[in-house]
């Protein structure tokens, strides 16, 4: 079929994008952060993206509560890949701005432009301007023919006339049938960074602890992070991998021989988020419902948010009139 594109749907009143190839069909919410909530590979019928269980709503409806910081990026997530800018983490204040958690983009409406439509290449430029920090975002997803990998080139430019703090992260959230106990997690990395606020019941790491990858010895015995356990585990942990020799992983599961590869610049991205509620989730929105982990890439650390970054010296700095730019790959394939 080669490729295609269209940009006239929506979904719960929120304006929608397909791209599509031989290999791959992507659906992107240009209304609502520009999110990549699906990734289907075709060979296997598979969305490799987590899909939320919750009931989330498109951010022009409102709050599902009280207004609550923690929570205007968790009642709209309907799980997939986001671009999270100006402030990676939880909810926090950064030159006179109130962040919430995981800062503004993923909860705005997003123009979109498609800029390439032929049975050799497909691709979408979105774009937003901020209102709360001086950035101007551009994010482009394209498409090439015979080819099962979608590309995401960003760029964020500083619109302001003073530098500014900021943390920049790849939400990128992999789901079921992909990850399962069958599934097995290849990293190139050496060290594992323990989420300092790390305090749910249901973590098997200390926080704030550092181990070598894979395996952390812990107290109550060795933790393979590259195996995902079964749900009845009840696992949820936060780490940060850190060290990495490659920007890239991979996620095999040989049930259903499929891979998934990621690849980002380690130079901008400098750590690998690696969220792990497998099952484990049992405040809302989730209440144990959810079984997936998200590998997102990202400039800083740790999640309390970019003033934590700014303190530990870990946050990006955008100069005025600066521009910065990064392209992240995921190829879908058979297990090798």
């Amino acid at each position: 079929m080669g490729c295609s594109v269209t940009d006239e749907y929506q979904r719960r009143g929120i304006d929608t994008v397909f791209l599509e190839n031989d290999h791959l069909r992507v659906e992107v919410l240009a209304g609502k952060g520009s999110d990549v909530t699906e990734i289907r590979d075709k060979r296997t019928d598979t969305n490799v993206l987590f899909e939320a269980p919750h009931a989330w709503r498109a951010p022009a409806a409102g709050p599902a509560g009280a207004p609550d910081a923690a929570f205007s990026f968790l009642d709209h997530y309907p799980g997939g890949w986001q671009t999270v800018l100006p402030a990676a983490g939880g909810p926090t204040s950064v030159a006179g701005a109130t962040l919430a958690l995981h800062g503004e983009s993923s909860v705005i409406p997003w123009d979109s432009r498609i800029t390439a439509d032929t049975d050799e290449r497909v691709a979408v430029e979105f774009s937003t301007s901020l209102t709360r920090y001086p950035f101007t975002i551009v994010r482009e997803l394209a498409l090439g023919a015979g080819d099962s990998t979608l590309a995401v080139t960003e760029t964020v430019r500083n619109d302001g006339e003073v530098t500014v703090p900021y943390s920049w992260l790849q939400h990128i959230a992999l789901g079921e049938p992909l990850v399962d106990p069958d599934a097995h997690l290849d990293v190139p990395c050496e060290t594992v960074l323990v989420d300092p606020d790390q305090t749910t019941d249901t973590a098997r790491l200390p926080p704030g602890e550092t181990y070598d990858w894979p395996v952390c010895e812990t107290p109550d015995g060795p933790v393979d992070l590259r195996a995902f356990p079964p749900r009845e585990e009840r696992v949820h942990d936060l780490v940060a991998l850190a060290d990495l020799r490659e920007g890239r992983y991979t996620v095999s599961n040989p049930a259903i021989d499929l891979g998934v590869t990621v690849r980002f610049p380690e130079s901008l991205y400098e750590y690998l988020w690696y969220w792990q509620p497998l099952g484990g989730f049992e405040e809302a929105p989730f209440f144990g419902r959810n079984y997936n982990v998200g590998l997102e890439p990202c400039t800083s650390i740790p999640n309390a948010g970019l003033a934590e970054a700014i303190e530990n010296g870990t946050a990006e700095l955008l100069d005025p009139g600066e521009t910065r730019e990064s392209t992240v790959t995921l190829e879908t394939h058979p297990v090798e």
